[in-house]
C-alpha cells in the first residue's frame, strides 16, 4: 500500500504545472525580466498562435508587452499587417519571420511584440485582450486570457 502511495505521489509531482512566471536579472545589461510560459490562443487547420506576457525593468523604468508567435502550415508564411483590440489599433512590432520553425510540425512563422502601457496591461489583467489580426494572407481572431497579465502583475 505504501509503495502505491509513494508511486502516486511521485507521479503527481511529475505532473505539476511548471512555474507560472520566470524571473531573470542580467548583470551585464542591468535589465530584469519577468516572463510567462507560452499560451496557445489560436489553433485551426492553417495556423497556430501563441503568446507570452513580459515585463522588462531597469533603473526604475518598466516596459510591458505581449510576445507573439504565429505559425502557418501553408507554403506562404504569416505576414501580420496590424493587430486590433476592438476599434483600437495595438502597437504591434514584428521581430522576425522564420522560414522554418519545427515545433508542433514544421511551419513558417512570424514573431513580434504588442507593446503596452502599464494601465492597458492592468486593464487586460481584468478582462483579457481580444485580438483581431489582419494579415496579408489571412485574418485571425483570438483572446489573450486575463491570467497571462495577472501572472506578471502578481510579481510586482
Amino acid at each position: 500500500m505504501r509503495i502505491y502511495l509513494l508511486s502516486a505521489l511521485v507521479f503527481l509531482m511529475a505532473c505539476t504545472p511548471r512555474q507560472e512566471v520566470t524571473q531573470r536579472f542580467d548583470n551585464w545589461t542591468g535589465f530584469s525580466e519577468t516572463i510567462t510560459p507560452e499560451y496557445e490562443i489560436l489553433r485551426d487547420n492553417r495556423a497556430i498562435m501563441t503568446v507570452r506576457g513580459i515585463l522588462i525593468a531597469r533603473d526604475g523604468q518598466r516596459g510591458f508587452a505581449v510576445l507573439t508567435r504565429i505559425r502557418r502550415l501553408d507554403p506562404n508564411g504569416p505576414l501580420v499587417l496590424e493587430m486590433r483590440s476592438g476599434d483600437i489599433r495595438l502597437d504591434y512590432r514584428r521581430n522576425d519571420r522564420l522560414l522554418t520553425q519545427c515545433q508542433d510540425r514544421c511551419r513558417r512563422s512570424e514573431t513580434g511584440a504588442i507593446l503596452m502601457s502599464e494601465a492597458t496591461f492592468r486593464q487586460a489583467a481584468a478582462t483579457g485582450l481580444p485580438l483581431r489580426i489582419s494579415g496579408r494572407r489571412q485574418r485571425y481572431e483570438a483572446t489573450i486570457p486575463a491570467r497571462l497579465f495577472q501572472a506578471i502583475l502578481n510579481t510586482l
